[in-house]
């Protein structure tokens, strides 16, 4: 049984045990977000979940979901309508145990971490397993509770590594290549349980160093490129712009625009690619527009913005209108 931190409490904790939208004004764009719909329910069902974390939305606009608590995933339309559904609790092919955050290639193959396997597993787009990779272990290749995925344009495929406090980079075969980052605190390229990954249009990995409240962005080699948030952006810092309490999820949409969820403020922030705050919105409620600790957010190729609402077992879906 694996150990328990922070992210246990809110986020963790069911896999061991168990204003209306107003942002506000951003750096020289000041966009709007409209509510669109919402979809989800606490359950089993088809459409219903329990717990989701991760999300992705492929070239078609069909949006996937990591059910964890179910462990499933479940594909959508853009507009909520359910799809399909694959996946049951166990560790054989194309079986599941607490699917983390997802993502996918360039050919709509999804890639899905497992936090009870230790491993990631690839599927086509309605399902069938393709390849798995990883094991428990500390070295190279090997990991403890991978959380986050992302695929570069040359198929590379990036790992957050959790409980081992970094990133590994594998080959579109699923070889190991380099390490990204290695566990500590408050210093540059230092990690603290990362838990999700992206790769920006510009090539570059950001990664989402949750209990360092921050951002860090490396090279495709595994430079130390740039950060943003904390580590100090705790206690009554934390809510203020561009500050974080906990960053879970990152989404970047085909402007390079970083969108991270702010799991315990309860909102998503959005940031040009190099770390500069544009706007933030959500609250705490169960309403619409608001959240009850976001895990992810997607962007689809019409700028439509795609939020996992980890507590109240929903997604729910916007529209930024972004100034020209």
């Amino acid at each position: 049984m694996k150990r328990i931190l922070k992210y246990r409490v809110y986020l963790m904790v069911f896999i061991i045990g168990s204003f209306l939208v107003k942002p506000g004004i951003g750096v020289g764009e000041a966009p709007e977000a409209d509510f669109l719909l919402q979809w989800g329910e606490k359950g089993t069902g088809s459409g219903e979940f329990n717990q989701p974390i991760g999300i992705a939305v492929d070239k078609e606009g069909y949006v996937y979901i990591s059910d964890s608590g179910n462990n499933r995933i479940q594909k959508f339309s853009n507009n909520g309508k359910f799809i399909s559904s694959w996946g049951k609790e166990g560790s054989k092919e194309g079986e599941l145990n607490t699917p983390m955050h997802i993502n996918l290639d360039s050919n709509n193959n999804l890639y899905v971490t497992e936090y009870g396997n230790d491993r990631v597993q690839k599927f086509t787009s309605d399902g069938k397993p393709l390849m798995a990779f990883g094991k428990t272990g500390k070295g190279k290749g090997e990991f403890d509770a991978p959380s986050g995925v992302a695929v570069d344009k040359n198929g590379n495929i990036h790992v957050t590594d959790f409980y081992n406090h970094l990133v590994h980079k594998f080959s579109p075969e699923g070889k190991f290549l380099i390490q990204i980052g290695e566990p500590g605190q408050e210093q540059s390229g230092k990690l603290h349980y990362p838990t999700d990954v992206s790769v920006g249009t510009n090539g570059k990995i950001y990664v989402a160093d949750a209990y360092n409240n921050r951002i860090q962005v490396f090279s495709p080699k595994g430079e130390f490129v740039n950060k943003w948030g904390g580590p100090s952006g705790r206690g009554d810092a934390g809510n203020s712009k561009g500050w974080f309490n906990v960053a879970t999820g990152i989404g970047i949409d085909r402007e390079g625009r970083v969108y991270v969820a702010d799991f315990e403020n309860h909102r998503i922030q959005i940031f040009k690619r190099d770390g500069n705050f544009i706007t933030s919105f959500g609250k705490k409620g169960a309403g619409p527009g608001e959240f009850e600790r976001p895990t992810d957010v997607a962007v689809d190729n019409q700028g439509n913005v795609f939020v996992v609402d980890w507590g109240n077992n929903r997604i729910q879906e916007f529209s930024i209108k972004w100034k020209k």
